[in-house]
């Protein structure tokens, strides 16, 4: 593993609250009442949602780019033996998308038939869809070998198409979609108890990563086409601990690279490259941190980008007892920091899983809610009879933001 020196230029420690637009009150509604769109993953070229039902069908909804209503009915049957959500104890994850140069396509796990659903039984499926969301072909990807939990990249029109995935014994791989041949193991990453996720750099080949190094857990940039592994933060704190870092390039810093990673599971941390102190050499530097309020715990953090400025959506929980959650958004440029709660959590619920759309009037937030008064036994608050529905916010960032 190769080091990398950090510099640190400024920290903004955002506590208190605060909000985009006067007048702005969090909010909560009723997106759908089905129960089962449980982990539901949003496309926004094809302004189209996916998930997998209780029976383990695939399917596709739409959404109104105007208002981001979820247009009933519109639901289209991709695969009827996909991944159930009880299945996804195996994987940790449902169907994903994922951007090639003929639009946004499913990638997801299947078992093969007539054998019980475990990580030896898992395969990788990738379901190819027509202009109206409807299936064009659904195949099992080569080789036919364990591997499950697929995550993709999400570069728009993208003509090499990539996705990570682990094997029976959760070590990670990486390879072009096309083509089974590409398949690498991560370098540096050690198997691990469950499927991790890694992420794909959106705007450079590479992807990032988190390991363990003296004891702290640091985030990893690999580079897909030579295979330079750089560690880009030294500082402390355990970075995603259950999360996982994200890395893009933002237009608010003129299309460079930004990390941000999860500290401790109570802030975030964002770098960039940058020349520090003048003298031509560029470090990965700490610019910005956000602080969490105090007894909460950061989950599911996603940046997004709009109107030139990058977002992160994230759910935060009450780190005793895991809930109450609430849905927050936060802006990445400390120079209009602002870190603000969207969902009305007046009634105690389980709120997670948020994903951003973004509709002519501005981001709206999709999360999952529910009941954990209906636990019953053992069963945790977010157990299936619990599950209340599929529930949005509105932003509070407008389209001249």
């Amino acid at each position: 593993m190769t080091g990398a020196c950090l510099a640190v230029l400024a920290i903004t420690n955002t506590q208190a609250a605060t909000v985009p637009v006067t007048g702005y009150a969090p909010n909560e509604i009723l997106a759908n009442i089905r129960v089962d769109l449980l982990d539901s993953e949003f496309s926004q070229s094809r302004s189209m949602f996916t998930w997998c039902d209780y029976q383990g069908h695939l399917w596709v909804g739409k959404v109104d780019p105007a208002t981001g209503n979820i247009l009933n009915p519109t639901y289209k049957l991709i695969d009827s033996d996909a991944i159930t959500p009880a299945e996804m104890s195996v994987t940790t994850n449902g169907p994903e998308w994922i951007s090639t140069s003929t639009g946004d396509h499913i990638v997801y796990t299947k078992f093969v038939a007539g054998q019980t659903p475990s990580a030896k039984s898992a395969r990788l499926a990738y379901a190819q869809l027509n202009g109206d969301g409807s299936v064009n072909t659904v195949s099992v990807l080569g080789p036919d070998l364990p591997r499950n939990a697929p995550y993709a990249s999400d570069d728009e029109g993208d003509a090499t198409p990539r996705i990570s995935y682990v094997d029976q014994y959760n070590r990670h791989y990486w390879r072009y979609l096309n083509d089974d041949t590409s398949e690498k193991q991560i370098k540096g990453m050690k198997a691990t108890p469950k499927p991790v996720s890694v992420r794909f750099v959106r705007g450079a080949n590479a992807l990032v990563y988190s390991q363990e190094v003296n004891g702290v857990k640091q985030v990893f940039m690999l580079k897909m086409d030579s295979g330079k592994l750089t560690q880009i933060t030294t500082d402390d704190g355990d970075k995603d601990l259950r999360t996982v870092p994200w890395m893009w390039s933002a237009p608010e810093f003129s299309g460079k690279l930004v990390l941000m990673t999860t500290v401790n599971e109570n802030q975030l941390r964002f770098y960039r490259m940058m020349d520090k102190d003048g003298d031509g050499v560029s470090t990965w530097t700490l610019f910005n941190t956000i602080a969490m309020p105090t007894g909460t715990t950061v989950a599911s953090p996603e940046p997004f980008i709009y109107n030139g400025k990058s977002y992160v959506s994230l759910a935060l929980t009450d780190t005793a007892i895991g809930f109450p959650s609430s849905i927050w958004l936060s802006t990445v440029n400390p120079k209009n920091a602002a870190l603000w709660k969207v969902s009305d959590d007046s009634s105690l619920r389980v709120r997670m899983d948020p994903e951003v759309y973004i509709t002519d009037n501005g981001p709206v937030v999709f999360y999952n809610r529910f009941d954990p008064s209906k636990a019953t036994g053992d069963q945790p608050p977010w157990c299936s009879a619990c599950s209340e529905g599929l529930f949005r916010s509105t932003s509070g960032i407008l389209p001249g933001n």
